[in-house]
């Protein structure tokens, strides 16, 4: 075997590697099933390189160049696919058959260089476009989506050069002919590993997501809710700013999962987190599901009037919902708020605070429901 069957060989495993990667992997959201493009691509560009392992004639050229503009425009195809965009088949198809005219004609008279020019025109469009629907349109665009994107377009960049480069100084552009080799390598290689960790990435982030979150609510659950008040704690002592806690809690909801069964509780639950959600406002602000029919609102930065003028407004967003309750004075599902705001002279912990919030929250209970308590600061 020849040193240049040998690098032809090389870079051929090296996508073929890649392709069966792609099967270690899922979509971790399972739409479009993205991953089958990148397995397709690769695979296509294996056999690609693979052809020049052996004595190629003009035919397996032509089926050479044809499957390296498939693995291209494949790209393409993977990246509508995984940023859910509907695909334009049609432009596509089109754009990648006069591609492939342009490539078959000039091998079959010979002109190798303008082969290289039509690659140089077509390349860069193709890799644009990847670029740019990874790094403008994608969703959760995560750390890999960037690298890939920026990969795409110094190569468009390079293939660009490369061709203005043969025509201006074609006696520099033979002196790096052979450096120039482990362009489309390094390319498969980056463009690869870093759509599939970008995978990894969206699932780690998915998992993460998952973990702090209460699935039912879709508010922060309790672990994420006390990692996050001990910050605001720390933060608001370390600062000398204000911070505010709003309790929640839904008024005679054991009678309302006796009556009504725990389904119909559980969708009362969710119409009230999404309520006690649109509350916190800011980005700062911090709405949680305490445990059961409880909710806690984290308000930095929050005076008492204004704690409780959000809590109010819970209160009255809660029973505008009208949602049928027989055993409730108000005849409609109705919630208590509580409002404790951090006095560092009497709460020397973050405990103390929640210990506050939550015994106005039981005055408020006391006082009658649906309405809201201040704690005093004694």
């Amino acid at each position: 075997m020849t040193t240049a069957q040998a690098y032809f060989l090389t870079v051929a495993l090296i996508n073929l590697i890649l392709a069966f990667s792609g099967t270690r992997v899922s979509d971790p959201e399972g739409k479009q099933k993205s991953i089958r493009f990148f397995i397709v691509a690769f695979f296509v560009n294996f056999i690609s390189w693979f052809l020049y392992v052996f004595d190629i004639n003009v035919p397996l050229q032509i089926l050479s160049v044809t499957l390296s503009a498939a693995f291209i425009w494949g790209l393409v195809v993977f990246s509508f696919k995984r940023c859910e965009l509907a695909l334009p088949l049609i432009p596509l198809l089109a754009v990648f058959f006069v591609n492939c005219s342009f490539l078959a004609y000039f091998i079959s008279v010979g002109e190798l260089t303008s082969v290289f020019h039509v690659s140089a025109f077509f390349v860069p469009i193709a890799l644009s476009i990847v670029g740019y629907l990874f790094i403008n349109i994608k969703k959760n665009r995560n750390p890999s989506d960037v690298i890939l994107a920026y990969a795409c377009f110094c190569m468009a960049i390079i293939v660009v050069s490369r061709t203005l480069l043969l025509e201006l100084a074609p006696e520099v552009f033979s002196r790096t002919v052979v450096s120039s080799q482990i362009i489309w390598p390094a390319f498969s290689v980056i463009s690869g590993v870093f759509s599939l960790l970008s995978y990894t990435e969206e699932a780690q982030l998915k998992l993460k997501k998952e973990s702090n979150t209460d699935q039912l609510t879709k508010l922060a659950n309790r672990r994420n809710l006390d990692v996050t008040l001990g910050n605001e704690w720390a933060r608001a002592c370390r600062h000398d700013r204000s911070l505010t806690l709003v309790m929640l809690d839904l008024d005679y909801f054991k009678s309302y999962n006796d009556q009504y069964g725990h389904q119909r509780g559980d969708k009362c639950l969710q119409e009230v987190a999404h309520v006690i959600k649109g509350a916190a406002q800011r980005a700062e602000d911090f709405a949680a599901r305490y445990g059961g029919e409880e909710f806690l609102l984290i308000l930095p930065d929050t005076d008492a009037d204004t704690g409780r003028y959000l809590a109010e407004q819970v209160c009255s967003l809660v029973a505008s919902l009208k949602i049928p309750h027989e055993q409730s004075p108000l005849n409609y599902v109705s919630i208590s708020a509580g409002v404790a705001v951090l006095d560092r002279n009497v709460y020397k912990d973050v405990e103390g605070l929640l210990r506050a919030a939550d015994t106005a929250l039981y005055q408020a209970k006391r006082a009658g429901r649906n309405r809201v308590h201040l704690a005093l600061n004694e």
